[in-house]
């Protein structure tokens, strides 16, 4: 009797079939895993919502007009001088916006791979409204960060 195994497996062909199948997954798929500008973008957006929403807070809070100015790659929030009890009704943004928890001014800069638009001056008044012109609405990648003029309501979508 004769005994005849049968051999199994994958052939060469099958194998370097994978191999260049892997190869161009690989090449289409792998620089997807390392762009990191969406995540980049929303925690810029998030960060810059909450510097305009802390600027809106002090501005109530102190009495005072606080000014935040964004350009495309930073933005830092400033008040004028106060004279004793009082603010100064005009003048320079001279005095920096600190956050409450003392971990510095309200200032920062985007990520590398993150530019805003259009760049301008927000200005709060002492209730909370916006007095430096219509209800600002920035751009960043496929976000928007709108600021209602009249309660200085800052939504983000």
């Amino acid at each position: 009797m004769l005994l005849t195994r049968r051999i199994t497996g994958f052939t060469l062909i099958e194998l370097i079939a994978c191999i260049v199948i892997i190869g161009i997954l690989a090449a289409v798929i792998g620089p997807k895993f390392f762009d990191n500008t969406p995540f980049s973008q929303r925690g810029y957006v998030d960060e810059l919502a909450s510097a305009i929403r802390y600027a809106n807070s002090v501005a109530v809070g102190s009495g005072c007009d606080v000014s935040i100015t964004l350009t495309s790659t930073s933005y830092q929030a400033l008040q004028r001088a106060k004279s004793g009890n009082t603010c100064a009704a005009t003048g320079g943004w001279t005095t920096t916006v600190t956050w409450n928890d003392g971990s510095g001014n309200v200032a920062g800069t985007a990520p590398s791979n993150v530019t805003l638009s259009p760049a301008m001056q927000i200005i709060f008044n002492a209730q909370g409204n916006v007095i430096s012109g219509a209800s600002p609405v920035l751009t960043i990648g496929t976000h928007t960060i709108s600021v209602d003029a009249v309660s200085g309501l800052v939504t983000v979508q």
